[in-house]
């Protein structure tokens, strides 16, 4: 354990303290006027902040060999609670993206994403689309990827859909498939986001709201854009220093979803353009060290596991981020490590863990290979 990368035991680790602080700070005029309680938001976070270290622990103790064995049973595990959702979810919002597990509710779309990295790392080392052609080595992890995305799709959840199916393309062509083989699957990705649209209003209200401010710099800000607008307003009003933190106004019921979906606004307007500009660093410090893990890693399970583990954070941040400044239409992504959530939270801090453990296994293998040079010479 000792020759891991601790970067990647500190950073999420303080990705999370900050999440804790913030959700505190972002969601305690919410807690009273819904439960009486400024504490009930921040009391939940900080339990699953715990309980997703412990999951950290244990996933950086995990036998990478087991887990790459274990890859098929933990995608039926995935796809069954996929299914389940689906028959049996919890309707919020119009969506039905949680599922009751007793007294706890998780959103299976996270296990999936997770878990789709896993399967397609140990399925690409075995099956090269490099070595097996279009048709034998990209269309069949493209097919898993998009039936995946399909019942994400069905909740329905288009952001969450888009993204996995963005990780799975990416793991596949660091695989070796050559571009021209991402043509089709491309087409389809585009044809299955105009259908959603087509069939979901609230979705392409967005889509339209977010085309009508980059093309006129317009926002409805009493209706579909009050959300952007809102959250522009946080943004701009932090200045350099920021108004201190707890000290911000947008939370007092002026931004929605402060706590989740824009918590990255609230935390410009109450630490400004430092504060974002050193949480954009510590998620760039983390992306770099995954990347770095991957790019050291020679078995082709360790490197597609440890880029897409990265991958995945690097464009969920990216996106919440888009959002939060108005570059992408508004989604339900959350910030990784940072916004309120349970599923979320636990598995990112679950996959933090397992990149940690594969710059382990690296950090041996490039220990043993500078001892035996060091005695060759």
């Amino acid at each position: 354990m000792n020759r891991g990368d601790r970067w990647l035991v500190v950073l999420p680790v303080v990705l999370t303290l900050i999440g804790v602080i913030m959700v505190y700070s972002s969601s305690a005029i919410l807690g009273i006027t819904r439960y009486q309680d400024p504490d009930h938001y921040f009391v939940k976070q900080a339990v699953r902040a715990g309980l997703g270290l412990v999951g950290f622990w244990l996933c950086s103790r995990v036998p990478l060999r087991w887990l790459e064995s274990s890859a098929r049973l933990l995608l039926v595990v995935a796809v069954g609670l996929l299914l389940a959702v689906i028959v049996l979810g919890k309707i919020s919002n119009g969506a039905m993206r949680w599922l009751p597990l007793g007294p706890i509710q998780i959103q299976p779309t996270d296990v999936a994403r997770v878990v789709m990295v896993i399967f397609l790392a140990a399925w690409l080392k075995l099956r090269p689309p490099a070595e097996l052609g279009f048709a034998r080595g990209t269309v069949p992890p493209l097919v898993l990827v998009g039936f995946l995305a399909g019942l994400v799709l069905l909740q329905p959840n288009l952001s969450s859909a888009a993204l996995l199916g963005m990780v799975g393309l990416g793991l596949v062509f660091l695989a070796g498939a050559p571009l021209r083989h991402f043509a089709v699957p491309a087409a389809a990705g585009v044809a299955g986001v105009a259908i959603a649209l087509a069939t979901h209003p609230y979705m392409m209200g967005r889509v339209e709201t977010f085309l009508r401010f980059v093309m006129t710099g317009t926002l409805d800000a009493r209706g579909a854009g009050w959300q952007l607008d809102q959250s522009l307003i946080a943004i701009g009003s932090g200045g350099w220093l920021g108004r201190g933190l707890g000290a911000g106004l947008s939370k007092y019921l002026f931004l929605p979803e402060a706590h989740t979906d824009f918590i990255f606004s609230i935390l410009a307007e109450e630490l400004g353009f430092f504060g974002t500009t050193g949480l954009i660093t510590l998620f760039a410090l983390y992306v770099w060290r995954g990347l770095r893990v991957a790019a050291r890693a020679e078995d082709p399970f360790l490197h597609l596991l440890a880029a897409g583990l990265t991958l995945q954070i690097a464009l969920y941040a990216c996106v919440n981020l888009a959002v939060a400044t108005g570059v992408a239409p508004t989604t339900g992504l959350p910030l990784p490590f940072v916004s309120y959530g349970g599923s979320a939270l636990l598995l990112n801090l679950a996959a933090a863990g397992l990149l940690y453990r594969v710059s382990v296994a690296t950090g041996s293998a490039d220990a043993v290979a500078r001892r035996r040079f060091a005695e060759a010479s």
